[in-house]
């Protein structure tokens, strides 16, 4: 790898020297929209005598090299507008110009029609997918503000091939083409983030507003010049430059948010602003945004499966919840740009994100496996139990989470000639924290024959029935529920990395056709800690009666639950009296804790060469990869085990600090290549190699033993000897621009999967020399492989007899499957074989309104010991409607609904081939409305 960088260093130099001494025009103007104010990224420029061609940036400006003096003709596209030809001159051969070219000035509609609105949004996202070497989606800032999402992840779900997994209702983790979200990896301005997750490196996008954003780009298909640990893809969050405008931006938005199912009134504001000083030379632009939102949900589900073996099949443990959840996010943006002068820049860009999650759940467990089964009275769809030592829990979690992310980059760009050099060092720290949770459980045994029952007639939702009398009034007596005990946990996740990148890009030729090569190195080091600090302690003397509220629960008969507010004062003010637990305690925290250490230096090389419609670009990215972790072997040996010929005279537990290490380097091909057919017919082709790490959970040498009275053991493991997934990328596809302001994209792909990482359980088997009669860790399974195809239309709908319609569609269907170790083929985890959207939308005069249907097929959710074990997620559709007032081109009013038809998340087994539920979550819907600035 020292050989690889030094190659890449020398190399580097020379490309410096040629390129000083070298001498050529060049053409360094700027695309506008009629106003010459906005600048049209995305646009296409190409050079008629040569065949190059320079795709606009941000800012609305391209650049072009190389060039002798002469004569040229500039042909400029753009989706929206007419394409349109300037001719250009250079009279010497160290001649620059630069010509400002606008579009949209020949056609019926003015200002700025071409990025305001639903249809500006279209054209911008498309001109610069049109325009990209590789398969990306793009949503602008505009296209973001028609939905009502919350944040990025809710604004990247309207993209062809993703999907998004949600928490309590909202958008958290982004899935490209089915694939799992920690599969998919994340940056914002070119900075890569990490995750505050404690055990992965997937990235809750949850944490970012949707309001900050300039665009969010999906990149599915790799170059040499990007982070090669990505099979999914990866999601790029662009932030606003001042550069990017002609003069002062600012953009308000203050709206109220309201949930049904909880019936409670949040808030939300942002602002956003851009200019520029110093004669254009110097950009500020910033945002700052903070919403509160106070919303809940109801849960039905199941504990330890069901059981199908009497004559009526019920669920061994139901679990009533109810969620009240109160979620703070704020988010803000500073970004710094100064042009010296048109060969240099510099830039810093920060960004700073803030979540919090209150939430309070209450829960019951009534636990029907420890009952008596009654055979003779259970009968059609009724299950009855006689009591016999069966519990009933009720519990309380009382738990904040924080999530914070911060990303900051400093860096520039300078060009000589043909030669651009851009540099930047970055830092990124990411944390999660759960500070002072409460879990706190009471609990009553029915041992007296009382009569419990549960109708399973509809699989899905089964209903309680108590016998009455003497049973009921036990059920509900919060006088009889005695204090189980108290757990209170400190957790902290850290995940901070340090990057320094350098690239260098030549444009040249080859051959007399126009082509670049660009190199450049990328060092990362990152470090990723978790830490828990879990406290046990016993007290008998508090019963629900001293602590009970009632919550609503349209599921069921939930009955009497502990206050949170009022069991944490009595915790607190009486913590000095509390028996604390150490053996209970000394298990999780030591259990739970771990550090992985991971750099990553890479250095790649690539080029592009363009031959009339044919633009060909290749390379390949070499990646060495040096990996440490710390963790603990922490065994609990209960009292009456034999441990060492020893029989214990209490519960013990035996804590030895535990290490690993790895390493490895990685070549990874890519070549992606563009043809235009016609102008207006594109076709793509690629291949690119990838990989992926172990998560950091799955990686650590975290070794959890517990071994009972009767010498039985269990373990749980981490699986440092992990392969890292390697992934062959195949993708094809066909865009039809069939006018202005439309397109039709079909594309196909396929992904050869090797050493996919899945959890296993393990019965009776040896490991690490010690005997386990039950143990759980991670292994790669051998070969897996996804195929799919994806389709999207997208289009103005001028020719219906009403103006101002706008229509989109789009479509992925995959395939996927992965061998177990015993044989058993399955689809790969959350991947979803079917995900579409569909969008109506209405944008003339005052107007603006869109309606829209995100749907999804079922998942594999978690793998279990058999198909019959396994847990599905089942299919999920939602409607989500904008609608938007705009009295002047200042003031706007708007409101959005979502999930107006109160989807519900369900999640099933299938023990006997019939959907039968294990967890099914509703959230009603919700609402928000407010005011919107623009000036």
């Amino acid at each position: 790898m020292k050989t690889t960088i030094a190659m890449l260093s020398t190399a580097s130099v020379l490309a410096l020297a040629v390129a000083g001494a070298a001498q050529a025009g060049t053409i360094a103007g700027r695309v506008t929209d009629a106003s010459e104010t906005v600048g049209l990224e995305g646009a296409t420029v190409r050079i008629l005598e040569t065949g190059q061609t320079a795709t606009v940036g941000a800012d609305g400006t391209f650049r072009v090299t190389g060039l002798a003096a002469g004569e040229y003709t500039l042909r400029v596209s753009y989706v929206g507008a007419d394409a349109r030809e300037v001719s250009v001159n250079l009279a010497t051969v160290t001649d620059t110009v630069s010509p400002t070219i606008t579009l949209g000035d020949d056609v019926d509609y003015v200002d700025n029609i071409l990025v305001m609105g639903q249809r500006g949004a279209l054209n911008s996202a498309l001109s610069r997918q049109r325009a990209n070497d590789g398969n990306i989606a793009v949503l602008s800032s505009d296209a973001i503000g028609q939905f009502p999402d919350e944040n990025v992840a809710e604004a990247a779900r309207r993209a062809v091939g993703v999907n998004v997994l949600n928490d309590q209702g909202e958008g958290r983790f982004v899935s490209i083409r089915g694939l799992d979200p920690n599969l998919v990896s994340t940056s914002i301005n070119g900075v890569r983030l990490t995750s505050p997750e404690s055990e992965d490196r997937q990235v809750g996008l949850d944490v970012i507003d949707a309001d900050v954003l300039s665009s969010v780009v999906i990149n599915k298909s790799l170059l040499p010049n990007m982070d090669g640990d990505s099979v999914g893809g990866n999601i790029e969050i662009e932030t606003t430059s001042g550069l990017d405008v002609d003069q002062l931006y600012v953009r308000a938005r203050v709206a109220s948010l309201y949930s049904d199912l909880e019936q409670e009134y949040g808030y939300r504001g942002s602002i956003n602003f851009a200019n520029n000083f110093m004669d254009g030379r110097l950009g500020v632009a910033g945002s700052l945004s903070h919403q509160e939102r106070v919303f809940g949900s109801e849960s039905f589900e199941v504990d330890g499966g069901w059981d199908i073996d009497e004559s009526v099949p019920f669920p061994n443990e139901v679990e009533m919840r109810n969620y009240q959840v109160t979620r703070e996010r704020t988010t803000a943006v500073l970004n710094l740009d100064y042009r010296v002068n048109n060969d240099l820049t510099f830039y810093a860009r920060t960004t700073w994100s803030d979540f919090s999650d209150q939430e309070i759940r209450n829960r019951v467990e009534i636990k029907y496996e420890d009952a008596e089964y009654d055979d003779a009275a259970s009968s059609g769809n009724l299950a009855v139990f006689t009591a016999n030592e069966m519990e009933i829990d009720r519990d309380v979690k009382d738990r904040l989470e924080t999530q914070m992310i911060f990303a900051s980059d400093f860096g520039g760009e300078w060009i000589n000639g043909g030669t651009s050099v851009d540099w930047s060092l970055s830092y990124v720290y990411a944390e999660e924290a759960e500070p002072n949770r409460l879990d706190v459980d009471f609990s009553y045994e029915f041992e007296d024959g009382e009569t419990f029952g549960i109708d399973v007639s509809d699989p899905m939702r089964p209903q309680l029935t108590f016998a009455g009398g003497t049973t009921t009034d036990r059920v509900f007596d919060s006088s009889l529920y005695e204090n189980q005990g108290y757990e209170l946990t400190n957790g902290l996740s850290q995940d901070r990395e340090y990057t320094a990148t350098l690239n260098i890009r030549h444009d040249t030729e080859l051959g007399g056709l126009p082509s670049y090569i660009q190199y450049g190195v990328r060092a990362r080091t990152r470090d990723k800690k978790y830490a828990l600090d879990f406290d046990v302690f016993d007290d008998t003397s508090l019963l629900l009666s001293d602590v009970a509220r009632t919550v609503a629960y349209d599921q069921g008969p939930i009955g009497p639950v502990p206050n949170p507010t009022s069991v944490r004062d009595y915790f607190f003010a009486n913590l000095g009296s509390l028996d604390y637990v150490s053996v209970d305690s000394d298990i999780d925290s030591f259990g739970a804790s771990y550090r992985v250490e991971e750099d990553v230096v890479a250095g790649y090389l690539m080029g592009s060469v363009e031959n009339g419609p044919l633009r060909v670009v290749g390379g390949v990215r070499v990646e060495q990869t040096d990996m440490a972790a710390r963790g603990y072997e922490t065994f609990l040996a209960e009292e009456d085990a034999t441990v060492g010929g020893v029989v214990l005279t209490e519960d013990t537990v035996f804590v030895t600090p535990t290490s690993a290490s790895d390493d490895y380097t990685d070549v990874l091909p890519s070549i992606l290549a563009r043809y235009e057919l016609t102008e207006n017919v594109i076709v793509r082709g690629a291949y690119f190699a990838s990989i992926q790490r172990p998560n950091p959970g799955q990686f650590a040498p975290r070794i959890l033993v517990e071994q009972n009275d009767d010498d039985e053991v269990e373990g749980e493991f981490g699986n440092p000897d992990l392969e890292r997934l390697e992934a062959d990328n195949f993708d094809v596809s066909i865009e039809w621009y069939p006018n202005n302001d439309a397109v039709v994209y079909l594309g196909y792909f396929f992904k050869d999967l090797e050493n996919v990482i899945g959890g296993v359980g393990y019965e009776d088997i040896t490991l690490n020399g010690r005997f386990f009669d039950e143990a759980s860790s991670f292994i790669n399974l051998p070969q897996a492989e996804v195929s799919g195809i994806e389709f999207n239309y997208q289009q103005a709908l001028d020719f219906l007899p009403v103006e101002g319609f706008i229509g989109g569609f789009n479509f992925t269907a995959s395939d996927s499957e992965a061998t177990l170790a015993d044989g058993r083929i399955i689809p790969l985890p959350r991947q979803s074989d079917t995900v579409w959207n569909a969008v109506l939308g209405y944008d003339n005069g005052p107007w603006d309104l869109r309606a829209v249907v995100s749907t999804r097929s079922e998942y594999l959710d978690e793998i279990r010991g058999g198909a019959d074990e396994d847990r599905w997620v089942l299919e999920h559709s939602q409607l989500d409607l904008s609608a938007k007032y705009e009295f002047n081109d200042f003031l706007q009013v708007f409101g959005d609904l979502k999930n107006v038809t109160d989807e519900p998340y369900q999640a099933v087994t299938r023990p006997d081939g019939v959907d039968r539920v294990e967890q099914l979550e509703e959230y009603g819907w919700s609402a928000v409305f407010g005011v919107r600035f623009t000036y």
